[in-house]
């Protein structure tokens, strides 16, 4: 079974839940954006969670299907369309040999992801399938989907029961909450700065700039100072470290993250504000809240019951229907 690319989108890559464990050895995490989606589009078809997805950004392919399988859409809406006629994410949808699926611009969000019952037939690179293009590994030779790709699916996992109709449809609320201000927790140089910087890091609007990417966003708003100079040893990151370069302005490093930085660390994104965040797109302006680690072990508590839920009643749902 496979999928062929007739037009590869803006950046569409083949994305899981990161490359975990080596960064120590200088290898970046990557994995996808907007990780409760990529979730979500496999729990949809009961597939493992850190299973193969597409990640289309901005504005997506335009894919043959090869043979009859099913997959699943979530995400940013980008008026997936099949044959013509637009098609639901949030569900299964049974496609057939020779269907074409479309993807425009998106409408909300910026991220669209998209998986296929059993996964994609791909090679795993330090043990994850993800793409990343800094070191030309995973996913398609370590690069973005171009014309005539070819991507295989893995075969003899698809149920051949194309009139079946799924009576479930999840949501993605994330999304509809981007006016939300993004909580963070105090990074280990938070003290560096003035009072007036940090003030101002909270009750003033920054704007992502058109130049972020997978790697980081770049912010424009208050100038944040340091109360003095000082130097500081390279120390590891992670995804959502809000670092502070000598403009003073942020940068709030993401998916495809170097896996140390030199820059003072003014705040943490907590988890569960991570898939908000990746769906903001260059121009949108968010602000910064402050919240306790305690708050934010319940955040990303619910959200894991939340997801927990999920996956049980797709599942139940999986094998009522087969």
């Amino acid at each position: 079974m496979s999928i062929r690319v007739m037009k590869a989108g803006m950046q569409t890559t083949i994305q899981d839940l990161g490359r975990h464990g080596w960064q120590s050895l200088g290898i970046s995490v990557c994995g996808a954006m907007d990780p409760w989606a990529a979730k979500i589009v496999n729990i949809l078809l009961n597939n493992h969670e850190n299973e193969a997805v597409l990640e289309m950004t901005v504005h997506g392919p335009t894919l043959e299907i090869q043979e009859d399988l099913f997959l699943a859409i979530f995400g940013a809406d980008m008026v997936a369309r099949r044959n013509g006629k637009k098609i639901a994410q949030g569900k299964p949808v049974f496609v057939r040999k020779g269907d074409v699926l479309t993807f425009g611009y998106a409408r909300d969000g910026i991220r669209t992801y998209l998986a296929v019952k059993g996964g994609f037939f791909i090679e795993k690179v330090l043990d994850s399938y993800s793409t990343d293009v800094k070191a030309k590994i995973g996913g398609m030779n370590g690069r973005a989907l171009r014309e005539d790709d070819i991507l295989p699916t893995k075969s003899g996992e698809t149920p051949l029961a194309h009139n079946r109709k799924f009576p479930y449809h999840i949501k993605n609320h994330y999304i509809k909450k981007n006016n939300s201000p993004i909580h963070f927790i105090r990074g280990r140089q938070y003290h560096w700065f003035t009072k007036e910087s940090l003030q101002a890091f909270e009750s003033s609007p920054f704007t992502i700039e058109p130049d972020s990417d997978r790697m980081g966003y770049r912010l424009s708003g208050s100038g944040l100072e340091q109360g003095e100079p000082r130097e500081l040893i390279t120390e590891g990151t992670t995804f959502g470290t809000i670092q502070i370069p000598p403009s003073g302005q942020p940068i709030i490093l993401m998916a495809d993250r170097q896996p140390t930085g030199g820059y003072p660390k003014i705040g943490e994104v907590i988890r569960s504000d991570l898939p908000r965040l990746s769906q903001m797109r260059p121009g949108q302006k968010l602000h910064f809240q402050e919240v306790s680690l305690q708050e934010a072990y319940q955040k990303i508590r619910k959200q894991r019951r939340d997801l927990e839920k999920i996956k049980i009643a797709c599942r139940l749902k999986w094998h009522e229907m087969f």
